[in-house]
């Protein structure tokens, strides 16, 4: 099928259409999360008929938010899979200036129904008017370096509306999902999420806890197969490893790597680990954790919930 991968953009990859390749256990951790994935976004395009007898709503879209790194991507992909749709990956950051290119992969993603059509970075489409970036004092972790003009925005949000159709009814019913994600929930135009028809559920990929860290350790270690010695106590890593995001903990795999090829041996040990865990610069500070956290508890639970 010639539309199982196909790119629109020369350079970048502006918007990608496919059959997804990625599966729940391809991402590491987090399982909490996939189940509520699992229910929101993958449920209501295999089960239309049931969730539609059941008079349940289905989302308008979902907004997926928290860390960068934390494989909200992978997730969102995962999820078109389960429920067998097509996968539509918009990259809001390709799409600044781009008017046209948004316009195409909301109509594509109507066309490819049942489809889980994702944009992520929503804070550069859509940014808030003087948000506050600032996770502690100096500390601007994550903030997007340039973001869409005010036009482009606003077409954004109308392309949105348009999915809907105008009327009260989810584009889920038209079997297309839509997903969204963003760094920080605050620093969106509250326009797409107080509206019940746009992003009327949100779900927050929290920072990763020891559980989460263990499961991506393992993936990465995994990788390294039989370069890793016996006796690799992943428990132990993942403790070590608080704010660590997953490119945090595969460079710290690779820094282990490194550690013994210095070392002259081909084996790859705990010590080895244990040193690179601590020639890592985590990504998420305590106090950008502890803000992720109280952002969520400043929240309305209705929206975390189907």
């Amino acid at each position: 099928m010639h539309h199982m991968g196909h790119h629109h953009g020369e350079g970048g990859v502006y918007f990608l259409v496919r059959k997804p390749r990625v599966t729940w256990d391809d991402a590491g951790g987090f399982k909490d999360v996939k189940e509520i994935l699992k229910e929101m976004v993958s449920l209501p395009l295999k089960q239309p008929e049931l969730v539609d007898g059941l008079h349940i709503d289905p989302p308008f879209g979902v907004l997926m938010w928290g860390p960068l790194g934390t494989g909200i991507k992978m997730m969102a992909e995962a999820a078109a899979a389960d429920a067998g749709a097509h996968y539509i990956y918009v990259s809001g950051q390709e799409m600044l200036g781009k008017p046209e290119e948004i316009k195409k992969a909301f109509s594509e993603a109507l066309n490819k129904a049942p489809a889980v059509l994702f944009i992520s970075d929503v804070e550069w489409l859509a940014p808030r008017a003087g948000a506050d970036y600032e996770w502690e004092k100096g500390n601007l972790r994550g903030i997007p370096p340039t973001f869409a003009d005010k036009e482009l925005t606003r077409l954004f949000i109308e392309e949105i509306d348009n999915l809907q159709g105008g009327g009260d009814e989810s584009p889920a019913k038209k079997g297309v999902m839509l997903l969204g994600s963003c760094y920080r929930v605050d620093v969106v135009d509250q326009a797409l999420i107080k509206e019940k028809s746009r992003f009327n559920r949100k779900v927050f990929v929290h920072p990763p806890t020891v559980d989460d860290r263990v499961e991506i350790l393992r993936i990465y270690i995994n990788r390294l197969a039989e370069n890793v010695a016996s006796g690799i106590d992943i428990g132990v890593l993942a403790e070590k490893t608080e704010g660590f995001v997953g490119w945090d903990l595969e460079n710290m795999c690779k820094r282990a790597a490194l550690n013994a090829v210095k070392e002259g041996t081909k084996k790859i040990g705990m010590k080895h680990f244990l040193k690179a865990t601590t020639e890592i610069d985590p990504w998420l500070t305590p106090g950008m954790i502890k803000k992720y956290y109280d952002l969520r508890e400043l929240d309305c639970s209705h929206y975390y919930t189907f």
